[in-house]
């Protein structure tokens, strides 16, 4: 994912993004894990191929704890593009948390382990043909079936979702569902007016998801001239404000081509009446020189 890869990373990994994120998807929006009862957990773990020890990396993950005692190891993987092995990846994520319990425990009197939870998070306009569980990825012959344990993926689209349970986001991540569920399914994006708490993170995660640096830019000039709080709504104003005096301007250009195109007036006269040298007029419109 690259660049999209790291903007989702650096919004997510913020407790309360990530606490949000759980209690909607996980608890329909009822406040069971709060940001103060998260820590950041090793996102690295290795494997070994043909002999060699290789790193992997989740993620976003965290610990959800109780004073010292951990409740449960949560991670969060983002996907743009469909994997129809995406289920292999997740049981090598859990199963490489759950070894090193199983290793920490030896050491210890205290041998109590604590569950791995994986929330698959995908942002993608494709839909998502492919199986959401272990057996999908597997060819298995019908003797077999029985005794091959299954393991499912807590699987989520954005595109999906219900506007009901976006609605139940309370951090900035409800400004990204919103966004994206508009994005891919090709319906008009209003933006509430909800501050934003992680303005730069947040714009930046659109920017890229979008190939709209507008978001980034608008957001960089607002901060220039003002402090104090933004909001989605204030930042895609300007963008369409914005949009429409390029549209005006395209359009005069449009219509002073066409009358240089009919000899009613030169090329020389048209750009002097959009304050640009003949050369510039040229290239923004694809006349020739006269």
């Amino acid at each position: 994912m690259g660049e999209k890869d790291t903007a989702t990373k650096t919004l997510e990994s913020h407790e309360p993004v990530f606490a949000d994120i759980l209690n909607v998807l996980l608890f329909n929006g009822e406040s069971v894990i709060s940001a103060d009862e998260l820590s950041p957990a090793d996102k690295e773990s290795q494997y070994k191929v043909s002999g060699e020890i290789r790193s992997q990396q989740r993620d976003v993950s965290k610990f959800w704890h109780n004073t010292h005692i951990n409740l449960a190891f949560i991670g969060i993987e983002n996907q743009v593009d469909p994997d129809k092995l995406m289920p292999l990846r997740v049981i090598n994520y859990d199963g490489s948390v759950y070894r090193s319990q199983y290793t920490a425990a030896q050491e210890k009197t205290d041998k109590t382990c604590y569950p791995v939870i994986t929330l698959v998070i995908y942002f993608g306009k494709r839909e998502w043909t492919y199986g959401k569980n272990l057996h999908s990825c597997l060819n298995i012959p019908d003797a077999l079936l029985p005794f091959v344990n299954d393991y499912k993926m807590n699987f989520y689209s954005i595109k999906d979702m219900q506007p009901e349970q976006i609605q139940k986001f309370k951090s900035d991540f409800r400004l990204i569902a919103e966004f994206f569920y508009a994005l891919n399914n090709g319906i008009e994006y209003h933006p509430t007016n909800q501050v934003l708490e992680y303005p730069e993170e947040t714009l930046d995660m659109i920017s890229v998801f979008s190939d709209d640096e507008r978001f980034r830019n608008e957001y960089n000039a607002i901060t220039v001239d003002k402090k104090g709080e933004i909001t989605m709504c204030e930042i895609y104003d300007k963008i369409l404000m914005e949009g429409e005096a390029k549209g005006r301007a395209e359009g005069r250009l449009a219509v002073l081509a066409e009358l240089v195109k009919k000899g009613i007036i030169t090329i020389m006269q048209a750009a002097e009446q959009e304050k640009m040298t003949v050369e510039e007029f040229s290239k923004k419109t694809g006349l020739a020189v006269q």
